[in-house]
């Protein structure tokens, strides 16, 4: 559990549930940062076996140019990871996005209406999906590519019904969208 969550529990309050965001979502970033990887190496390599002493040097500097482009575009889904924070509690469902700038979602159980859990064909198969929380008021609160969505939504529903109840208690109906 990060910080986040950490700083902002309540004194009688525990974490039953953490999730992560998936990293399936960002296959193409990590296949793009691969092939822009494997392209400087390639160009750095035809460099060093080049036999002509009289090349320039912006061969391996683009070279590793390419390469910090490519760490770049295989860092972001790992930093969007990490510095994503779900959690469970025994009250509310916490979430916090962002590095830089943040946001965060904090829904007591008693204002939760709705949950519902989108999920794409691949997501299905990789099992991964969107949460989308409807609150009192209609304000709508997604939660994008979460891994195991649906067992976030089981973990969500049990936390609800064991939770001490504070008069009438909203449960959400827990509806399912496949595909988009």
């Amino acid at each position: 559990m990060g910080s986040y969550v950490d700083k902002n529990l309540d004194d009688d309050e525990t974490a039953k549930y953490s999730a992560r965001v998936s990293l399936w979502k960002y296959w193409l970033n990590f296949f793009i940062a691969g092939l822009i990887a494997a392209a400087a190496l390639l160009g750095f390599a035809a460099f060093l076996s080049s036999k002509s002493g009289t090349q320039s040097s912006t061969g391996p500097k683009f070279a590793l140019l390419m390469l910090l482009v490519s760490l770049a575009v295989f860092a972001w889904p790992v930093v969007a990871r990490k510095s994503t924070e779900l959690v469970i509690t025994n009250k509310r469902l916490i979430a916090k996005f962002g590095v830089v700038s943040t946001q965060s979602i904090d829904i007591r159980f008693d204002r939760i209406e709705t949950l519902r859990v989108k999920q794409s064909l691949m997501g299905r198969i990789l099992n991964y999906g969107d949460i989308v929380v409807t609150g009192t008021g209609s304000t709508f609160d997604p939660i994008p590519n979460i891994a195991n969505p649906m067992g976030f939504r089981a973990a969500l529903n049990q936390a609800m019904e064991t939770a001490p109840s504070r008069g009438t208690s909203a449960r959400p109906n827990a509806e399912r969208s496949a595909g988009q």
